[in-house]
């Protein structure tokens, strides 16, 4: 019986392990975030993304004259400052956005359209990566 108590006790307290910060994704790392999600960096950025304000993307699966765009809105702080918005787009020229020495970038965005299927809010994937300037 002692030994019972003793392996469970060990058991418990290997479990009750908190880190002293949680995890934070590294400068230059690519990482994923779901809408209404938020990432802290390792340089206390967080990244909060808020929703994707449109979609004009055209269906993979139709023949278009364009590509379209995807617009989303982020919420960027740092430390105990007040938080901003951004908005970025799908497009090169508008997929990035300065925050004092950072640029954010939307690597991608998930799911594609498809002909016949509406995506809900909830089911987009912002790929993005921090760098310092």
């Amino acid at each position: 019986m002692r030994v019972c108590a003793a392996v469970l006790f060990a058991t418990l307290a290997a479990c009750d392990g908190s880190p002293s910060q949680p995890d934070r994704v590294p400068t230059g790392q690519l990482f994923d975030l779901r809408v209404g999600d938020s990432a802290l960096t390792t340089d206390d950025l967080r990244i909060r993304f808020d929703t994707v304000r449109s979609d004009s993307r055209f269906p993979l699966d139709a023949l278009c004259v364009r590509a379209g765009e995807a617009v989303i809105a982020l919420t960027i702080s740092r430390g105990g400052e007040i938080p901003v918005g951004r908005e970025l787009d799908t497009t090169p020229a508008r997929s990035s956005t300065t925050f004092q020495n950072f640029t954010i970038t939307l690597s991608s965005l998930q799911p594609y359209p498809h002909s016949g299927r509406q995506i809900q809010p909830g089911d987009y994937i912002g790929s993005f990566v921090v760098n310092v300037r």
